[in-house]
């Protein structure tokens, strides 16, 4: 069991989803800069975000 204390009305997952959002955007806007400024290419971004979806969904069907 988490330490969390969860009361029931949903705020917790409302909470988790807003900053996975916010966490998300600043993501893209420091990948989107990378590229700007030729450290990374945008096939190495895109070849990542494929890994990491195989992975999560790899994770939901376990």
């Amino acid at each position: 069991m988490d330490d969390t204390e969860h009361n029931g009305n949903g705020d917790d997952d409302e909470q988790f989803e807003q900053m996975l959002i916010e966490n998300g955007v600043l993501v893209h806007a420091l990948a989107s800069l990378l590229v700007r400024k030729g450290i990374l290419k945008q096939e190495e971004i895109d070849a990542e975000m494929d890994r990491l979806y195989d992975e999560m969904e790899n994770f939901d069907q376990q």
